[in-house]
């Protein structure tokens, strides 16, 4: 089995789909004979392709779309009641464009999406085969919508076991309890269940240095410094200063460190881990902190409450990227706010996950590693600054006065930010900057090479449809067509360019390991 290091695959149309035979007006799958005959067909006949893991392709699904699938398909997404977002699953139900194995074109199919809980759910069950939640695309569960971009059908879940799955980085790198998803971290794949898995290379994502804006972009960051804020060694931003750079503002100097990280089984927490603490690649690894190092986290409430003046490091762990955004996001606010001496904390039922707001806190709520509703709040009035990860698939929340945060470069000062799409994102100040120039040509290393591994149970027509999606997703025009990955990913090296994009990399991880160097290729 070959095994690479990959990322997740974006999977969110931004494509005009039509729905079967519909109008805006029908509110459910039912209603919709078309449709609900190609979803009834699909179910029976056992054609539904269910896809878990990491969101790399997440954005690019409606696009993959559109080249598996005729004119005329339709898309589903969850209900409100089943406490998951349309980041968290995305479907679509149509007729083949083409054969895949035995399946003819026009054959009726479903394709499911999953990204909750990141990577490794596109690793561990996967390989072992285990039923986990899914999105149940039927007429009996899908009982709102109209099946467009706008307005798709809305289902309920259920739970079957996924045929493919997408990881940040090869499945053989989710190793150890920081790898692994659950307060009860999963056992790591064993190496025959490891050699179940083909492991197919997608495309190449950018990962970045996200950074509040109340950090000055005058401040330079490096390898060596970021790896001492996520491992502890660094506790206060005053710590952080690199050579003969002049000191920072004493508020800001003074203030606690505040790290907005992943959960662990995120691909890009493992892309952290791997960049950063070089782990699982060497016997002697940095550790990087976690939620039970640091004292903003209290178990019994399922809640973080970063007060800012613990003259240390604080740690919050994120359940996606969204919400990676939203606690630097809101560290800002907060910090913007009038301290209020009498605050009053918000509270959270761990029982219905209903908030009570307090007063004097900012607060926003993620999920735990077992998906279970987390409260984070900050003191509002203290100065909040944090460093964060994200993939540049984020980029086009980064524009100046819409956020409180940017990119930031390494091995430099400056920041970067994407304020006029479509035209490229904009960068100021020295160092190496995570473009699409340096992704291509190695100068920007700290990336994950997305990977849609296929176990050996799916085979037959499955597969092919599998591999339908595989050689899609490949497609570097597929990369260009999409605005959150025109300046966040680029085609692995040696994928046809057919329209000539120039998105490929010239680059590739010496006998495709990510442990290994980066080389350039001719």
């Amino acid at each position: 089995m070959t095994t690479f290091r990959l990322k997740h695959i974006a999977v969110a149309s931004t494509l005009a789909l039509a729905a079967l035979g519909s109008s805006p007006a029908l509110a459910q799958l039912s209603a919709n004979p078309a449709a609900a005959a190609i979803v009834a067909d699909a179910n029976l006949n056992d054609r539904v392709l269910f896809v878990s893991g990491a969101s790399a392709v997440f954005a690019g699904f409606g696009q993959i779309a559109t080249t598996l699938l005729q004119p005329g398909f339709v898309r589903f997404a969850p209900l409100a009641g089943t406490g998951r977002t349309d980041t968290d699953y995305v479907a679509f139900a149509g007729k083949l464009a083409a054969a895949a194995g035995g399946w003819a074109a026009g054959t009726n199919v479903i394709i499911i999406n999953r990204t909750v809980g990141g990577s490794v759910w596109g690793v561990n069950p996967v390989a072992r085969a285990t039923s986990i939640e899914s999105l149940d695309v039927s007429a009996a569960s899908c009982t709102a919508g109209s099946g467009t971009p706008a307005a798709p059908f809305r289902c309920g879940l259920n739970n079957r076991v996924p045929n493919a799955g997408v990881s940040d980085v090869a499945p053989a790198l989710f190793v150890g309890e920081i790898n692994n998803e659950g307060e009860t971290p999963a056992l790591p794949l064993r190496p025959d269940e490891l050699a179940t898995l083909t492991a197919l290379p997608i495309y190449t994502l950018g990962f970045g240095v996200p950074v509040t804006n109340n950090v000055p972009d005058t401040v330079r960051l490096n390898r060596a410094t970021l790896n001492g804020i996520l491992s502890g060694r660094i506790q206060t931003w005053g710590d952080v200063r690199v050579g003969a750079d002049p000191a920072l503002p004493a508020a800001l100097a003074a203030a606690d460190m505040l790290v907005c990280r992943r959960v662990p089984g995120s691909g890009t927490q493992a892309i952290a881990n791997l960049y950063f603490g070089n782990h699982p690649c060497t016997a002697t690894t940095n550790t990087p902190m976690n939620r039970l190092d640091t004292p903003a986290w209290d178990v019994g409430t399922r809640t973080f409450t970063v007060e800012g003046n613990v003259g240390g490091l604080n740690v919050v762990e994120l359940n996606t990227s969204g919400q990676v955004r939203a606690c630097l996001n809101n560290a800002v606010v907060a910090s913007g706010r009038s301290f209020v001496a009498a605050a009053t904390p918000a509270t959270l039922n761990t029982v219905t996950g209903v908030v009570t707001p307090g007063t004097g806190y900012t607060h926003f709520t993620t999920a735990d590693r077992s998906g279970r509703t987390t409260l984070v709040q900050f003191r509002d009035g203290r100065v909040h600054a944090a460093v964060g990860l994200l993939s540049l698939d984020s980029l086009s929340d980064s524009r100046t006065g819409n956020t409180g945060w940017s990119f930031r470069p390494l091995d430099g000062a400056g920041r970067m930010t994407w304020n006029a799409p479509p035209a490229a994102p904009t960068v100021s100040g020295s160092g190496r900057h995570a473009t699409v120039a340096n992704l291509i040509d190695g100068t920007w290393d700290k990336v994950g090479v997305i990977s849609f591994n296929i176990p050996a149970r799916t085979t037959g027509n499955m597969e092919a449809l599998a591999n339908a999606v595989v050689t899609a997703a490949r497609d570097p025009q597929i990369l260009t067509s999409q605005p959150a990955l025109r300046f966040a990913a680029v085609a692995v090296h040696g994928s046809p360019d057919p329209a000539n994009t120039g998105q490929v990399q010239r680059v590739a991880f010496a006998s495709n390991d990510q442990c290994g160097p980066l080389n350039l290729l001719p």
